[in-house]
């Protein structure tokens, strides 16, 4: 049984995907998506979710797999992770973690405990107080519920706000409770991580993310987002955050020319990235950032000797 399990991390369009499938094609894996928005089947080109080829070609898992309303949370998506990491693992497959939403990593590497679903009733009652109130309101709320997430929590995010209420009043437990739940059931880990964080240089960075989105339009990314619309997904729901979601509906409804909707989307994609950059320097442990260009060649290296990593 292999004990290794390898995270390509890094911002948005600095090639992680395309770098696990180079992998996977010299060494039996696993690739796992760790990208919060390529969970859901619904907006497959506009979150440059791997095309149906690729997903079928190497074996891929977490990509599509949920259908909005349907939604995904950190507790959701480590609990899936690491089922099929610990079963690449009992296979002697390597298990390839990729993706760039450090939130979920940040999860797996500190391995955050599942959460329950929310009973239907209370996210219900939840949502029309939150309608009918406002966030500060539920945010005073919170400070009451549970103070110290609250002081992490911003007085506008109202998704973390409304999620951490959902969790109190559903399970009788503080989010912060089940976050620390996995150090009252102390266990071996099993699992231990190679984190590699792919760099670009900021320029190259920047020209692939403006290309690529160029080839979402060319892809059909209107009449894509035109099927989501029709569909009428929840405000709240996560899938709502997608980058170039909320300017491509303005274009739909006449707001704005596709040209204009592309540099708006290109812009806070680079805005996206950056934040991503300033992430992945900060928060994983032990971590080793590579050169797209070098990447391969070093994780290839390091995986027959893992040490060289630590020379790198």
């Amino acid at each position: 049984m292999t004990e290794n399990a390898l995270i390509i991390a890094g911002p948005t369009a600095s090639g992680k995907t395309d770098l696990a499938f180079e992998i996977a094609k010299l060494i039996p894996s696993v690739i796992i998506n760790a990208d919060s928005m390529q969970v859901y089947s619904n907006l497959s080109i506009l979150t440059n979710m791997p095309s149906n080829e690729e997903l079928d070609f190497f074996s891929c898992k977490l990509f599509g797999v949920l259908n909005a309303p349907d939604s995904s949370n950190l507790g959701w998506w480590v609990e899936k992770a690491k089922k099929e990491i610990l079963d690449a693992q009992s296979k002697n497959i390597l298990p390839i973690i990729v993706g760039g939403s450090g939130m979920y990593l940040n999860g797996l590497e500190n391995e955050i405990s599942y959460i329950p679903k929310i009973k239907p009733k209370v996210r219900h009652k939840i949502k029309l107080i939150h309608e009918l109130k406002g966030t500060l309101y539920l945010y005073k709320k919170l400070k009451k519920l549970d103070p110290k997430l609250a002081e992490r929590i911003n007085s506008n995010d109202s998704q973390r706000i409304i999620r951490s209420i959902e969790v109190k009043v559903s399970t009788g437990k503080k989010l912060s409770d089940w976050h620390n739940i996995q150090n009252k059931k102390k266990i071996k880990k099993s699992i231990k991580y190679i984190y590699v964080v792919i760099e670009r240089e900021r320029k190259i960075l920047y020209e692939s993310i403006n290309s690529r989105f160029k080839t979402m339009v060319d892809k059909g990314v209107v009449d894509e987002v035109k099927k989501f619309l029709g569909r009428e997904i929840p405000t709240l729901h996560p899938i709502n955050k997608t980058i170039g979601l909320r300017h491509l509906k303005n274009h739909i409804n006449g707001l704005m020319k596709i040209d204009d909707a592309i540099i708006l989307s290109q812009k806070d994609s680079r805005n996206y990235a950056k934040r991503q950059i300033t992430w992945f320097k900060n928060q994983p442990r032990d971590s080793i950032s590579i050169q797209r260009e070098e990447a391969k060649e070093v994780i290839l290296k390091g995986l027959k000797k893992k040490n060289q990593f630590d020379k790198y």
